[in-house]
């Protein structure tokens, strides 16, 4: 693919992607799929990993950033619950874990493509790239708002242990997010790699 060619694909597929990110934000239970206790399953992640493993880490890492702009302005504008008041409003969590997303499934896809076979290399960059932001998004919290999260997430939570409750919390999730990603990953990046190639 020559470089004329090259830009008009990465910026088509960042434009289709930009949009799904939107369609996922803003249609109930396609981006966010709310279980008990204001918790959040996403699919948004799926769609970063996506770009960076098509395009590469500064494509992964930028649509990340665009999928935290999001979140910081839902967050703002229509907030589902308390803690994405608390959580969300602060750019620093809506933003930085949603970049690394990206940056950490395209270091792991590209960066082990001599090495690993293709599709566990995509998997792993999947599973990787989901536990990314529930990881950042645990250490942030706890950074920040020890004290003002405990409350709000409960189940004896205090800011000493926050981190470990949120890890007991959110496991569901992280769990589900990460098997998503290794399983939808591999799947969809192989498609389109081949499609890219063709």
């Amino acid at each position: 693919m020559n470089r004329k060619k090259s830009a008009a694909y990465r910026v088509s597929i960042m434009g289709i992607l930009t949009a799904l990110l939107l369609l996922q934000a803003l249609v109930p239970m396609f981006g966010y799929i709310r279980i008990t206790g204001g918790v959040a399953i996403t699919t948004m992640h799926l769609t970063v990993i996506i770009a960076a493993v098509i395009l590469g880490t500064r494509s992964g890492a930028t649509m990340g950033l665009i999928w935290g702009i999001i979140s910081l302005v839902m967050a703002w504008t229509v907030p589902s619950d308390p803690m994405t008041i608390l959580l969300f409003r602060n750019p620093i969590i809506a933003i930085v874990p949603r970049v690394m997303v990206g940056f950490v499934a395209g270091l792991i896809a590209n960066g082990l493509r001599k090495r690993v076979p293709e599709t566990l290399r995509l998997m792993l960059a999947g599973i990787c790239g989901a536990l990314t932001n529930t990881a950042l998004v645990i250490a942030f919290t706890w950074l920040f708002y020890a004290s003002k999260a405990a409350p709000l997430i409960g189940h004896g939570a205090s800011s000493q242990n926050l981190g470990w409750v949120m890890i007991a919390v959110l496991g569901v999730n992280a769990i589900a997010e990460a098997i998503a990603g290794g399983l939808v990953i591999p799947i969809l990046g192989r498609a389109l790699l081949r499609l890219r190639r063709n």
